[in-house]
C-alpha cells in the first residue's frame, strides 16, 4: 500500500473519529462537558497573555512536531500507534465540535478551528501516514527499515514540518486575536 492510499485512508479514519467523537459527546454530555471545563481550566492557569506571541509560536510549534514525529517512528510497531494518533485527535475535535459548537455556534467553532487545522490536519495526517508506511515496510523488508526511516524524516522535514510551522503562525495570530 503506498503513501497516497494509506493518507487516504486515515483521512477517512480521521473523518469517522470526528463523527464518533461528536455523537459520544452527545451521548454522554455531562462526563464530555466535564472533561472540557478541565482543558479549559489548564489553559487559563497557563494566561497565554502573559506569555510572548513567539513563545506561544515555539511551543504550538514543538508540541505539534514532536507528537507527530514520535507517532510517525513509532509507525514502525506495525503502524498501530499513527492509527490511533490519528483517531484520538479526531474524537477530541468531534468532542469539542458538539460541546463547544453547542455553547457558541457549530459556525463560530469551526472559524476558530479551520484556518489553523485546515493545514495542521493533514499535516499529522501525513506524517501518520509515513508512520503506518514504516509498520508496513518493517513486516516486509526489516532489514531496510533504517534507509526507510530515513526516508520519512526526510519527508517529516521537507513535507510535515513546513505545514506544522504554517499551522502553528497561524494558530498564534488567532490566539492573539482572540484575546484581544
Amino acid at each position: 500500500m503506498g503513501i497516497r492510499n494509506i493518507f487516504i485512508s486515515l483521512s477517512i479514519l480521521f473523518v469517522l473519529s470526528c463523527y464518533f467523537g461528536y455523537f459520544f459527546a452527545g451521548i454522554f454530555p455531562d462526563y464530555t462537558k466535564k472533561e472540557i471545563e478541565m482543558i479549559r481550566e489548564w489553559f487559563e492557569n497557563l494566561n497565554l497573555r502573559e506569555i510572548p506571541p513567539i513563545t506561544v509560536f515555539a511551543i504550538i510549534l514543538l508540541n505539534n512536531s514532536i507528537k507527530s514525529f514520535v507517532a510517525m517512528t513509532l509507525g514502525v510497531l506495525l503502524g498501530i500507534p499513527p492509527i490511533l494518533f490519528v483517531a484520538i485527535n479526531g474524537a477530541v475535535i468531534g468532542i469539542f465540535a458538539k460541546v463547544v459548537g453547542d455553547e457558541i455556534g457549530t459556525l463560530t467553532f469551526l472559524a476558530k478551528i479551520l484556518p489553523h487545522g485546515i493545514v495542521e490536519i493533514p499535516a499529522i495526517i501525513i506524517a501518520s501516514s509515513y508512520g503506518v508506511w514504516l509498520g508496513i515496510q518493517f513486516v516486509k523488508d526489516r532489514k531496510n527499515i533504517d534507509k526507510h526511516m530515513r526516508h520519512a524524516t526526510n519527508r517529516f522535514l521537507k513535507v510535515v514540518l513546513p505545514m506544522l510551522t504554517v499551522a502553528a503562525v497561524i494558530e498564534t495570530v488567532m490566539i492573539s486575536f482572540i484575546q484581544a
